[in-house]
């Protein structure tokens, strides 16, 4: 005899859905005309451009683990090989990372650009290893907008290829680093830096 319920017991478990690598094949027609022999081939869809190539998912991945999550190329080449069984090579990571940097200069410039017209921007620099040598990684930034510079130099050598403080007329927080006071702009101290100090 079945019995209606009075009550559930609930137990759930969250997990990743499986991850797989999916190919798309993309075929284009060739056909000869008819009546003037001329051959004519189909257009492939956009950014379809090799024989086999890997999506914009992929891509994305691939920059998202290098640049974001900041995992060495060969690192990232691991991941998709024992997570996906995608055997990418880390020189097709360097070229991937490479190619979305391409696309990202117009983007890179209007960031420059909005920073050296916002009214109050904040500055800093902080040693990073880059190639097992030291450099200096420049930050200018307001709430919204945030521009990484590397450069082997701290000083004013490096603030002026980052090509924002030469020029800029606002206010210039930071932390009174003697090179920051050479541009004609206000200054103020930052916040942080004066509790510290």
């Amino acid at each position: 005899m079945d019995s209606v319920p009075y009550d559930y017991e609930r137990r759930q478990v969250f997990d990743i859905p499986q991850i797989a690598i999916t190919c798309t094949e993309h075929r284009c027609e060739i056909k000869t005309c008819p009546k003037c022999s001329r051959v004519n081939k189909a257009v492939f869809p956009e950014g379809v451009t090799q024989p086999t190539q890997y999506g914009i998912r992929v891509k994305s991945a691939a920059v998202y683990l290098h640049i974001n999550q900041l995992l060495p190329y060969k690192r990232v080449a691991g991941l998709f090989s024992d997570m996906l069984g995608c055997r990418i090579s880390p020189g097709t990571i360097v070229n991937i990372v490479r190619s979305c940097f391409g696309k990202l200069e117009s983007f890179e410039n209007q960031v420059k650009h909005l920073l050296k017209q916002s009214p109050v921007i904040n500055l800093d620099e902080t040693g990073l290893r880059i190639n097992a040598s030291c450099n200096w990684l420049h930050v200018a930034g307001t709430s919204k907008l945030t521009y990484y510079f590397p450069h082997k130099k701290r000083g004013s050598e490096a603030m002026n290829a980052m090509g924002i403080l030469p020029g800029y007329t606002g206010v210039a927080t930071h932390d009174f680093w003697k090179p920051y006071n050479k541009y004609n702009c206000q200054h103020s101290l930052c916040n942080a830096h004066l509790l510290r100090d």
